[in-house]
C-alpha cells in the first residue's frame, strides 16, 4: 500500500504543475518499493486526468547497507526490507536503511 501512496504524491505533483501531453515520468525509488507495484499504482492513478497513457519508469536507487554488529556489505532490494530495517544476511541483526522509503522524479518527457 505504501507503494500507492508514493505514487499518489508524485501524481498529484505532476498534475500541480498542470503538465499536458506527458509521454514517460521517470522517478528514482528506494528500495522499499517494488517497481512493478508502483508501475500499477501509477496507471490505476493516472486513467482520466492528463496524464494517462503516460509511462513510468522506475530506477531503483543503488543503496548499499553497511552492518554494524558484523561489517558486512551488501546491496539492499525491496525483498530484503521489513519496514524500514533490513536483516544482516550475515549475522541477521537488524540494521536500518537511510532512504529506502524515498521516490524522487527525475524526469518527464513531453509529446
Amino acid at each position: 500500500m505504501h507503494d500507492y501512496h508514493a505514487v499518489e504524491a508524485v501524481v498529484d505533483r505532476l498534475r500541480a504543475a498542470g503538465l499536458t501531453e506527458v509521454v514517460e515520468v521517470r522517478i528514482r525509488a528506494g528500495a522499499a518499493f517494488s517497481p512493478v507495484a508502483l508501475r500499477q499504482a501509477y496507471e490505476m492513478l493516472t486513467l482520466g486526468t492528463p496524464l494517462a497513457g503516460s509511462r513510468l519508469l522506475v530506477e531503483s536507487a543503488d543503496q548499499e547497507c553497511a552492518c554494524p554488529a558484523c561489517g558486512a556489505t551488501w546491496h539492499v532490494t525491496c525483498e530484503d526490507l521489513v519496514g524500514h530495517m533490513v536483516i544482516c544476511p550475515s549475522c541477521s541483526v537488524p540494521t536500518s536503511v537511510e532512504g529506502a522509503t524515498s521516490v524522487d522524479v527525475v524526469g518527464v518527457t513531453g509529446g
